[in-house]
This record gives C-alpha cells, structure tokens and sequence, in this order.
C-alpha cells in the first residue's frame, strides 16, 4: 500500500518501506489524511511525517542508552515497532493542519525580559565648595535679624538691663523679710506631750537655752544639753519622749538651780527659765544671779550672814542644822543632791 510519505534519506526509505508492507488500512489511512487533534480549544488535524518519526526514535533511543552515553545500538525490529506505534497512536503530534489545509502556525507571544534586581546606591552629597575670604567680603546678610547689633544698642541695652536689677538696700529688705518669715514659721513638734511643750518654747525663745522644770528638777534637752554636758562637766542622760530614740537630757535639781545658772550664763549663753508654760523668765551675761548667803552658826537659833550682821531664826522658819555651813563646799552640796534626790536632805 502506498503511503503519502517523504523519504529525505536512506534510512527513512527503510522506514518507508517497512510501513507500506505491514500497514493496515486503517494505519494507511491515518498516515494518508491525517487524524482530529485538539490543541488550545481548537481542532486541527494531525499528520506525520518520517522527519517527526526520526525525532520521536531519537528520544527513545536516548531513554534505553546507558548513562553518560551518546549513542546507542537499537535493534531494527525495535525501530519499526517504534514506527508503527508513532503513526498509530494520536496524542503524539505531528505537523499541524487547519481545516482549511493550511498548516497551523501558533502565534509567537511576547516573552516578558527576566527581572533583573537593580540596587541604587544614593549618590554621596556633594561636598560644598570651600568660600575664599573675598565671597565672604562679598557676601551681604539675607534677613534684617541676622544683622548684629551695633556698639550704641548694647550699652543701652546693658544700661537698661542695671536698672532692672535690685539694689543692696532692696536685697537686705527681702532678706529680712525671708527671716522674719521663718522665725515666724513653727515646726510641728512630735513626741511626748511634755517633749511638745518644750520645743515650742524652745522656738519661742531660739537664742536662748532653755531650763525647764519637771519638779525638784530642771531639764535641758537636745542639742543644748550635749553641749551644757560638755562645758560644765554634767552627765548626759536620756528621756523617753515617745521618739524612735532617747532624747539627750541633763538635770540639775532646783535647790541647787541658782549655782548651774551662774555656769551656763559665765559661758556666754542666754537663759530661759520655764517654771510653767506661762511663767518663764530670760537671763543673760548681764543678771546677776545671788546665791543665798552663807550663815556661820552661833547656836541653834543664831547665825552670822557674810555681811557681819547677827541674825536670830524663829520657830515658824524651816528647821535647820545647828552646823558651821561654810565647811561645805556648795558645788559639792549640789552634786550630792543630784545623785541622791530625796535620799538625802541636804541644807
């Protein structure tokens, strides 16, 4: 049977022949006109051709070749099972033909250029160009604010800025103003209600040391009494007054309150006496605290002052020892008394 084939070589003269003597007429009429075939939603119609043939061996022989290898040897009955099975079967594509006879030729689309991913480096800023001394010369301010004030507006300006400040009168007077304002201020006290009443007369009287009596006693307290300790060689004690810690304290009792007076005033100190909250009295370097007088015993009733006048003691006067008093030393009396308290009746 004849087919409608192009033999372009020897070996497709093989093919060619070996087709029209084992061909059916059925695969006669495949090869002959061609079969249906769908492509892109549209139907042509397919015919081979040995070119297409040679192409499809090809790659069939490349499958069964050893690995690496560029060639290979097929059998000739392979290659004509291969012919009969390219031309018999209908999903593998030959030359396409429209319906009209003409040959199909797909449409060549636009192929999009592979991205390729730029990086823009920023260019450096140019660096400004150096200005000589003559484009300053010529170079004339853009605003009137940039203008520098001349010699006359900053001596009036400095002038006017003198009268603004205040003169050393008017700085005393705020001054005095500012402390009369603090010394006016009073410190909330805390502690003990007794611990209260003597800071406020304490600030009542801030330039003095005060003396406040709690009985037989008066008591010093704070930062008065660590210094009174020290100057006239007193032992510093502590009262609870309801604080974290023990307030500094020192005593004295009030028989011998006249001699301590006399100490603290000969240290330079002023002296404020509480015998109350509403009875105090100041002292200074300048009162004279007289101590009672020594008397020089006669008898039981009859004694003789410093000042040489005989004196004669009735019944209603406190009992007194019959006793020369000036073998004592008074100090001495006072330190006794302030060990002992009532213990011991000191005159």
């Amino acid at each position: 049977m004849k087919l409608n084939l192009e033999a372009k070589n020897k070996e497709q003269e093989l093919i060619k022949a070996y087709l029209e003597e084992n061909a059916s007429e059925t695969l006669a009429e495949k090869i002959n006109n061609g079969t249906p075939f769908e492509k892109d939603g549209k139907t042509f119609i397919n015919k081979k051709t040995l070119d297409g043939f040679i192409k499809y061996a090809t790659s069939e022989a490349r499958k069964l070749a050893s690995k690496g290898a560029n060639s290979a040897c097929i059998e000739g009955e392979i290659i004509c099972g291969w012919a009969i099975h390219y031309f018999e079967e209908q999903s593998l594509e030959g030359t396409l033909y429209n319906l009209d006879g003409t040959e199909y030729k797909p449409e060549n689309k636009p192929t999009k250029p592979a991205e390729v991913n730029t990086i823009t480096i920023p260019e450096k800023p140019k660096p400004k160009p150096q200005m000589s001394l003559f484009d300053l010369l010529q170079e004339q301010p853009s605003t009137a604010t940039d203008e520098k004030p001349t010699i006359n507006e900053s001596v009036s300006e400095n002038i006017d800025d003198k009268d603004d400040e205040p003169t050393e009168e008017e700085i005393r007077e705020v001054m005095k103003e500012i402390a009369e304002e603090e010394k006016q201020q009073t410190i909330q006290p805390v502690g003990s209600p007794l611990y209260q009443n003597y800071i406020q007369l304490q600030q009542q009287y801030s330039d003095c040391i005060l003396a406040y009596r709690l009985g037989d006693f008066y008591e010093i307290f704070g930062n008065n009494a660590k210094l009174l300790a020290e100057e006239l060689n007193l032992t510093l004690t502590g009262r609870d007054c309801g604080l974290e810690s023990r307030i500094p304290m020192i005593g004295f009792p009030y028989h011998a309150s006249d001699v301590y007076f006399n100490k603290i005033l000969h240290h330079g100190h002023k002296l404020a006496v509480a015998e109350s909250s509403a009875e105090i009295r100041e002292l200074s370097t300048a009162t004279k605290i007289l101590l009672e007088p020594e008397k020089h015993w006669i008898d039981d009733k009859t004694y003789v002052a410093d000042d040489g006048v005989m004196h004669e003691t009735d019944d209603e006067q406190d009992e007194e020892l019959a006793f020369d008093k000036s073998a004592f030393d008074l100090e001495a009396l006072c330190k006794l008394d302030e060990i002992f308290g009532n213990i011991l009746n000191l005159r």
